[in-house]
């Protein structure tokens, strides 16, 4: 009985750590990876996602709908991720980060398949919100690659397993900028050359970004 407690004990810690941050964090974790600053290079291509308009969304709506929409939005973008074998590593407000990792081959063709996922994905939603009544959802994802540091950052009391570095940052560059050029995805030139994609894209050009 005792060790029939401890193997249903471990298995819902599994299940806690998988869902709140993922399973392969969740596994460095349980395998002691939790000391502040311990973490490896990780050579990855990088997905960072903003929902459009959701400060107004939730100025404007009802607490439970804001969830509601929150909760679907996540879902049409969450879904294809994981099952195109990337890894969410968390949610932020209305955004999302994302890592597909390059040890895996045919990460970056795993990561445009579940970009092209996430859009059919959402214009379902968006027609279930119009059957409702309600507002269309809309997005922008910033796709780079590059290596970042994957390990534990925070305070001596709480901290967080995620990535960091300069790609992590072009790649959130990246989302930002596709409010200015009016597209919903732009991925960077890095990732194309990459990938060999570029055939299936539109090039639109050089711009700076801020603080690169």
């Amino acid at each position: 009985a005792l060790v029939s407690e401890i193997r249903v004990k471990n298995r819902l810690a599994r299940t806690l750590l998988e869902t709140y941050v993922g399973p392969h964090a969740g596994e460095k974790i349980l395998d002691g990876a939790t000391t502040r600053g311990s973490g490896v290079t990780l050579s990855a291509a990088i997905l960072i996602s903003d929902l459009r308009g959701f400060t107004a969304l939730s100025n404007r709506a009802p607490r439970d709908e804001v969830i509601d929409l929150l909760n679907g939005y996540f879902d049409a973008l969450a879904q294809p991720i994981e099952r195109n074998g990337g890894e969410i590593l968390k949610f932020m407000g209305d955004g999302l980060l994302a890592v597909f990792p390059l040890s895996k081959p045919g990460a970056c063709s795993d990561l445009l398949r579940a970009v092209g996922d996430a859009r059919a994905a959402l214009a379902a939603l968006n027609e279930r919100h119009a059957q409702a009544g309600r507002d269309p959802l809309g997005f922008g994802i910033g796709v780079h690659v590059g290596d970042v540091m994957y390990g534990n950052i925070g305070s001596r009391g709480r901290l967080d397993f995620t990535v960091i570095g300069p790609a992590v940052n072009i790649a959130s560059r990246l989302e930002g900028l596709t409010k200015e050029v009016g597209r919903q995805v732009l991925f960077s030139k890095a990732f194309v050359d990459l990938a060999g994609c570029a055939a299936r894209l539109q090039e639109l050009g050089r711009f700076p970004l801020r603080g690169i």
